[in-house]
């Protein structure tokens, strides 16, 4: 069994989600995608926008893997530094932050989606994150869908923070595993090895060690294969969605080829690593 491949629209993140832009995924090669769902990319309260990306993954037979939920409200919000927070002791943006996942999970009536991520905010709040987890559980149940916490750069919110958290508390979340967030963190391969079993999915991208550049893999410093001897240790075997910056000055199209073209050289990493 080899992983699944795939990319995140997290290469248009600045812009509309559309049709076209999936039509142009499917054409470079890609038959499985995660939606990097931010309000400003989807249109949640847009039932026409919804019909149309959805009538996109069906013509295109393509696979959502996964969708990652809003972290900010709106570019304006992203450009000022103010996020959302699903931990927060504010009430109002805690509320605010659980509406705006909530309307993205509304993607679960459109379309077959496996997991929802979300990134992990810490466990400095822990009373206001359990209420809102508790929130969010019970309509991804409804929706029948999974939700997974993503490890990002921060010293509380790591890969071992979310696993230790999840099992404490009895949290039903799976770990998305950002080998990008855990190599800047010095940690990719301990967390792999360590807590691979805990993954339900995982971003791929490359960066220098120091800076979440988000490049195309193989273009930065990561040791892919050494990762993937890694992933063979902890047999993981599931998605590998290229969570990548589109190039400066690069066009679509080109991007999404030489995304694509990665993926050969990772099936050789997975013989190699006897996967």
């Amino acid at each position: 069994m080899h992983m699944i491949y795939g990319i995140s629209t997290h290469i248009v993140a600045r812009e509309t989600l559309t049709g076209e832009h999936l039509d142009h995924i499917a054409d470079a090669g890609f038959d499985t995608v995660e939606l990097f769902a931010n309000s400003h990319q989807i249109d949640f309260d847009n039932p026409a926008k919804l019909r149309e990306i959805a009538g996109a993954i069906d013509r295109n037979h393509l696979y959502v893997n996964s969708v990652h939920t809003p972290f900010y409200a709106s570019l304006e919000e992203l450009h000022n530094g103010h996020f959302l927070d699903i931990s927060s002791a504010d009430e109002a943006l805690r509320k605010k932050s659980v509406d705006e996942v909530i309307k993205c999970l509304v993607l679960a009536s459109y379309i077959d989606v496996d997991y929802f991520i979300l990134h992990f905010p810490g466990t400095g709040n822990r009373d206001a994150l359990m209420k809102s987890i508790d929130r969010l559980h019970t309509v991804s149940e409804q929706l029948k869908t999974k939700l997974c916490f993503e490890n990002v750069p921060g010293k509380t919110t790591g890969v071992p923070d979310i696993v230790h958290f999840v099992e404490d508390n009895k949290v039903p979340f799976g770990v998305c595993f950002d080998i990008g967030h855990s190599y800047i963190a010095g940690e990719m391969l301990k967390d792999i090895e360590e807590f691979g079993v805990h993954f339900y999915t995982a971003h791929i991208h490359d960066n220098d060690g120091s800076r979440d550049l988000h490049q195309i893999p193989f273009e930065g410093s990561i040791p892919f294969a050494d990762a993937m001897t890694a992933f063979r240790k902890a047999d993981y075997k599931w998605g590998f969605m290229m969570e990548v910056k589109r190039p400066v000055e690069t066009a679509l199209e080109p991007a999404l080829q030489r995304i694509y073209s990665t993926i050969s050289r990772f099936e050789q990493l997975e013989v190699k690593a006897g996967l």
